[in-house]
């Protein structure tokens, strides 16, 4: 991690993975380094300072000690200690700020900066946070890319994380114009990232994309990953591959937001089983995800200070299938590796052919084969779904055993190694397979068996 964090304050861009992590708790007396340090534990290299501050339109507050906008207790000391602690284990410590919100005090001082309904009532979020007008022109960008300054300075984060609602997506302005949000958000990003800091560094921008929307406007703006936070009708395992495919395209590293309910809903053992395959899920498509912080929690829904605690299971499981991600991080990354699950295989595709047979796309009840390749290595991801549905917020039951998997997959030429490895055996460690070779008027064919148990992958390495 100090790597991560020390070349990007060297050339002012992230080499990597961004692996995200939360913090909520900025209570006076609340020092302890024990939060960051099971981040740290998890390979988090970058921390969201979530509800840290005093009021959306004034982020730091005037005393040390005050209240946040939801009442939740703050001390602006161990915000201040909590980023150095951050800054020594190599995290990048990021300030929450939303790009539209702001108290009703100063929405009465200055509603000319607002936004209105179309029958002339200004827009309010949960009946707390009034939804200003981030347009190029209007005053409040200007304040509110000021405050974002002010916090960088003043307390040392090195960049915010700029949060959304996923609503409105268009309003009209104080003179009843329309607004199209999805225009103006690309060119506020890029204002963000110019921000200029006495400390000449360059600030580290990251955008909330709620529901998806608007990626496909502001994934190419200045950010250094691609944010996104899900929410239906995102629900299936397939809708995870879909957002991050698409994100992809950015060439920037992509963050899902995605929040295990079943933490907060289920019993322990089916949450946990809900978060390993859902980790997995997003890592073999080449994603990373923000959902765990604190000392050990981990965010079940939108507001982060209600955060659930996991019992130690939980976190040695969470911390192996961390431990797995980050070390094959080179080859879930290989922007070269193609996805073929739905060329590949099934119907008349000889290419990839397995026993059991199985899913392209997460279907409940079959083993996931979800098929990256170039042409110098195959990567064949499995996740079983035998006993468990296609809806990857809901609860899942444990696997009842290993499963025989059997596979044939085409070859123009005899592999260099062949390899699987899976979070749940041998702590991950890549291990040898056997496997014959055939002839068929096609091709030449290798033959396999590997037992898998929740998830893992086989990878030929081709001469």
């Amino acid at each position: 991690m100090r790597d991560f964090y020390e070349s990007y304050l060297a050339s002012g861009e992230p080499r990597g993975v961004i692996r995200y992590g939360f913090l909520s708790d900025f209570a006076p007396g609340d020092e302890d380094p024990a939060d960051i340090e099971s981040m740290a534990r998890l390979h988090i290299n970058a921390v969201q300072f979530y509800d840290w501050s005093y009021r959306h339109d004034d982020l730091v507050a005037p005393t040390q000690q005050y209240s946040d906008m939801m009442g939740k207790r703050n001390d602006l000391a161990v915000v201040r200690e909590k980023i150095r602690q951050c800054h020594e284990q190599g995290m990048l410590a990021l300030a929450y700020g939303a790009v539209y919100a702001a108290s009703a005090d100063y929405q009465r001082q200055h509603p000319e900066q607002s936004l209105y309904s179309n029958e002339g009532e200004p827009l309010c979020f949960i009946d707390t946070f009034y939804i200003m007008n981030p347009s190029r022109g209007n005053p409040w960008r200007n304040h509110i890319l000021e405050e974002y300054r002010r916090t960088m300075d003043e307390l040392g984060f090195d960049g915010i994380h700029m949060d959304t609602y996923g609503w409105p997506k268009a309003a009209f302005d104080f003179n009843g114009q329309p607004v199209y949000l999805e225009d103006e958000f690309p060119s506020l990003i890029d204002e963000a990232r110019k921000i200029k800091l006495r400390s000449g560094a360059a600030p580290f921008i990251i955008f909330n994309n709620v529901g998806g929307w608007p990626v496909s406007k502001t994934m190419l703006s200045a950010q250094q990953a691609v944010y996104i936070e899900v929410w239906p009708p995102y629900e299936r395992y397939f809708h995870l591959g879909m957002l991050i495919s698409e994100a992809k395209k950015s060439g920037k590293p992509v963050i899902l937001a995605a929040y295990p309910a079943p933490f907060r809903t289920d019993a322990p053992r089916r949450a946990l089983e809900c978060q390993l395959i859902l980790s997995f899920v997003i890592g073999m498509h080449g994603a990373s995800q923000l959902f765990f912080g604190e000392e050990n929690g981990v965010v079940t829904q939108g507001y982060y200070a209600d955060y659930s605690r996991l019992d130690l299971e939980s976190v040695q499981a969470i911390r192996a299938y961390q431990d797995f991600l980050t070390q094959l991080e080179p080859l879930l990354t290989d922007p070269t590796m193609e996805d073929v699950s739905l060329t590949h295989q099934g119907w008349d595709n000889k290419e990839f052919v397995f026993t059991p047979e199985g899913s392209a796309d997460g279907e409940g009840g079959k083993i996931w084969y979800h098929l990256r390749q170039n042409r110098r290595r195959k990567a064949i991801y499995m996740v079983n779904l035998q006993n468990n549905n296609s809806l990857w917020n809901e609860g899942k039951n444990p696997p009842a055993c290993d499963v025989t998997v059997t596979m044939q997959i085409q070859m123009l030429k005899k592999p260099k190694a062949v390899w699987f490895a899976s979070p749940d055996k041998m702590q991950g460690a890549q291990q040898p397979v056997h496997y014959e070779l055939s002839q068929t008027a096609q091709s030449l064919t290798l033959h396999l068996d590997v037992q898998l148990f929740r998830s893992g992958v086989v990878v030929v390495e081709e001469l």
